[in-house]
């Protein structure tokens, strides 16, 4: 099984302000496909923790046609389309089942990690992988580089402890607890006036329980718009997750 698809519906529980699927649960939908998908073919929690081992994803990009809405019927398919030794590359096309139209396309890429020392595992054990690539080419392009910037450029920020409700299964913040972080760096009028057109995330350090850090954003559009800007999650200044997020100017209500 080269590619996985799943179906979803999106009831009145599970939009936002917007009728829109949030963010976060898009990048979760897109974990759980991932998820889904590793345990079919063998790489999945169990298998992986047979060497004591744990996928965490370590950078997504998502491109961003229409966010899927309320009363919506959709296909979330993913495939594997590489690895080498420190990393796997994955992608994902979610499809309006009304019209045919690909809505989300994403491209991830995962590592693996030593659950005792928490650095990197090598993955050219998983030699079961590579039949699993597939000739599917990537959605949309790969996640690039974004620069991180110090506190004090920011044009806002807020400080925050991580809670026992925000770790997961790996002990530390979830990828969902992250990008809500992120959201709420603006206000509900801005999202009522913008639309997301491209998501791009990092991870650069691990955010552990009872830890405080500061969310901080840092406009990179031309002055006097605010259709992109970055995103960082910090500690002491050194960044644990940079984001990057464009929007076009939309009215949603």
């Amino acid at each position: 099984m080269n590619q996985r698809t799943t179906e979803f519906f999106l009831t009145a529980s599970e939009v936002n302000a917007q009728l829109r699927m949030p963010l976060s649960s898009l990048v979760a939908a897109i974990i759980e496909s991932a998820t889904g998908h590793a345990n079919v073919i063998g790489v999945g929690y169990n298998d992986m923790m047979k060497t004591n081992s744990s996928w965490v994803l370590s950078r997504l990009a998502i491109d961003i046609a229409e966010m899927p809405r309320l009363n919506g019927t959709y296909e979330l398919t993913t495939w594997i389309t590489g690895i080498n030794r420190l990393f796997s590359d994955r992608c994902f096309a979610i499809v309006d089942k009304a019209d045919g139209r690909t809505v989300v396309a994403a491209h991830s890429v995962w590592m693996a990690i030593d659950m005792d020392t928490r650095r990197p595992a090598d993955l050219t054990a998983l030699n079961r992988m590579t039949d699993r690539i597939s000739d599917r080419p990537a959605p949309c392009d790969a996640p690039g580089v974004i620069r991180p910037f110090s506190c004090a450029e920011a044009d806002c920020s807020y400080d925050y402890t991580v809670g026992v409700s925000d770790i997961d299964v790996n002990r530390h913040l979830t990828t969902r607890r992250y990008i809500d972080l992120i959201v709420d760096l603006q206000d509900l009028g801005f999202y009522d006036g913008h639309r997301l057109t491209r998501f791009e995330i990092a991870f650069k350090k691990e955010t552990r329980y009872d830890e405080k850090v500061v969310v901080a954003r840092r406009t990179t559009s031309p002055e006097g718009e605010e259709d992109e800007y970055v995103a960082m999650i910090a500690a002491d200044d050194a960044p644990h997750t940079l984001a990057r997020l464009r929007f076009e100017k939309e009215n949603i209500n």
